[in-house]
């Protein structure tokens, strides 16, 4: 019935309710009856409805295998991920693309200060100012780049604190955690 009453309004509030009243031939009429008063199309759903209730999982004939399934769909998913990830014109991400130019299922960092230096979103200067909450630079002095890479790597105030961090490490290596 409320559905019924939704299609009926004249500027519906949902997008599917919308695309169901452009599907809506004109010929067609939808209307309310009452259950159980022997109208055959109405008993055969109800008793459609009852059965489906019943049964342990939806029935869903397809030409796979459940398995092969789930596996196709994982790849199809991982392949949109990376020619996203990849797309020059998308311009968000670029400098965690940098990092790393691959999609990997595998990359799953738990560390917030370190998701803070792989997207250069944290408590730097640089970040801060696109928000417009601080106008300064780093407090070294540094005005070009006061980006994560400058405050791990480069900082001269910091540098007491990267003590396990060589110079020749790079930023995605450090992040990795490998031979840091």
């Amino acid at each position: 019935m409320s559905v019924l009453k939704v299609l009926q309004k004249y500027q519906p509030k949902h997008n599917l309710v919308e695309k169901v009243r452009g599907l809506v031939d004109k010929s067609v009429s939808l209307n309310w009856v009452k259950a159980h008063i022997g109208i055959a199309g109405n008993e055969a759903a109800d008793k459609a409805a009852k059965e489906a209730i019943t049964k342990p999982s939806i029935d869903l004939h397809l030409d796979l295998p459940e398995r092969s399934l789930k596996t196709h769909l994982k790849q199809k998913l991982l392949d949109k991920w990376e020619a996203t990830w990849e797309d020059p014109n998308i311009d968000k991400g670029r400098y965690t693309f940098a990092l790393f130019p691959r999609v990997s299922k595998s990359m799953c960092i738990c560390n917030r200060y370190i998701t803070q230096a792989a997207t250069n979103h944290g408590l730097c200067p640089f970040y801060l100012r696109r928000f417009r909450i601080r106008a300064c630079t780093c407090r070294c002095g540094e005005v070009t780049s006061d980006n994560m890479p400058h405050l791990i790597q480069f900082c001269p105030l910091l540098s007491h604190l990267p003590v396990h961090i060589k110079p020749s490490h790079s930023l995605p290596r450090i992040i990795s955690n490998k031979s840091t």
